[in-house]
């Protein structure tokens, strides 16, 4: 490869590695970083840098990999907001968390700091009378509500186990991708009209 071609393609690969580090999404990071990978290894390899290269080439496969996650994440919201609401796109990102009958999951008026995704058991809404089982998301609203607490009590009313995902996951996952938040938000708002907490357009 001719020496002013390989400068070229070092110059390059700088470049994208400065992108990604002034991308205010985490897709265009990653991709700006698969780049800048690509081309900072076949700069290495021109000069015999093999450290670098080698770096490089373990960088790659992480960030394909971030990449993959995050876009299948949105990809996996979007279908839930066309579909039946379903959750199940969150759950590489929480935690389970187990609950025994008579338990309370959380109580109307306490700081919310995390939500829940019922694996299975039922639980109660007790505000409302209404009973729910697997699949059912818990909790999510109090992420917006002004004051930051609970606006229902949700007792179980058999042994549950639950995924738990921190408000400061969800946080996370919104400011790395604003498509995540609307989708989030979009979800959110389907459910409180499906539960009547706020009326469907006429």
């Amino acid at each position: 490869m001719k020496p002013h071609f390989a400068e070229l393609i070092g110059i390059a690969a700088a470049a994208a590695s400065l992108y990604a580090a002034h991308s205010k999404t985490i897709i265009s990071l990653r991709v700006a970083a698969i780049v800048a990978n690509l081309l900072a290894m076949i700069y290495s390899l021109t000069h015999g840098t093999y450290p670098t290269f080698m770096l490089n080439a373990v960088l790659l496969p992480l960030n394909a990999w971030r990449l993959h996650a995050m876009t299948s994440l949105i990809r996996d919201i979007d279908a839930a907001t066309r579909s039946d609401m379903n959750v199940d796109w969150l759950l590489p990102y929480t935690r389970p968390r187990h609950f025994k009958a008579g338990e309370v999951v959380m109580a109307r008026g306490e700081y919310a700091t995390a939500a829940f995704y019922v694996v299975s058991g039922e639980v109660e809404i007790v505000e409302i009378g209404q009973t729910f089982g697997h699949g059912t998301l818990l909790g999510e609203i109090g992420l917006f509500t002004p004051d930051g607490r609970r606006t229902m009590t949700v007792r179980c009313k058999s042994d549950v186990q639950t995924a738990m995902i921190d408000y400061d996951q969800f946080k996370q996952l919104y400011f790395q991708n604003p498509q995540f938040g609307f989708r989030l938000l979009h979800l959110i708002v389907a459910r409180m009209q499906s539960s009547r907490e706020i009326p469907r357009p006429a």
